[in-house]
């Protein structure tokens, strides 16, 4: 069995990753700088180095400049133990796992330990990387993502707004009121 470790996980979802999306070290973390905001996309993965990876699917996220900055005034002022106002943090997320027609289960499943093998599992990593930017295109505004929130319930509201989701939500309103 051929070695399988970081250097080739790497060189396989850098294959994934839009071209305008920069690599994080080494990690398979990429994001997007845009002037208001930052796209976010980490590929999520069981590492069973030096055999194989199991790529299980991506995390998407994205960090809206104009939420984050009054947020980490309001830590600054009344802190929250496990969140530093210094940090960069997620605004909104979860697109990744709203991807419909994504076979997870072979995601789940399917150990890529060559190129053969991760020919198995890229074509539904490839449809999460197209729903990951729609996601990024639905939610352009602040406005879109206010009225997106306003029809989601309970722990789905908690899933798209990132925690803690009454602090973010109180500043969206005022932004866009």
């Amino acid at each position: 069995m051929a070695t399988y470790n970081l250097k080739n996980l790497l060189a396989h979802t850098d294959q994934l990753a839009p071209a305008d999306f920069k690599r994080q070290g080494n990690e398979p973390y990429y994001i997007k700088h845009l002037p208001d905001r930052e796209l976010r996309m980490y590929f999520s993965v069981s590492q069973y180095y030096p055999h194989s990876a199991v790529i299980n699917g991506i995390m998407v996220d994205v960090s809206i400049d104009a939420i984050e900055t009054i947020f980490d005034e309001v830590l600054r002022n009344n802190p929250i133990v496990g969140l530093d106002p210094n940090e960069k943090k997620d605004t909104i997320g979860g697109g990744g796992a709203n991807i419909p027609n994504v076979d997870r289960e072979l995601l789940h499943t399917q150990d890529v330990e060559d190129d053969a093998t991760f020919a198995i599992v890229k074509p539904e990593l490839e449809k999460i990387v197209q729903g990951a930017l729609q996601f990024y295109n639905d939610y352009t505004t602040l406005q879109a993502i206010h009225d997106h929130l306003e029809t989601l319930v309970g722990r789905a509201k908690g899933n798209f707004l990132l925690q803690p989701m009454a602090s973010r939500n109180m500043i969206l309103k005022k932004l866009i009121n």
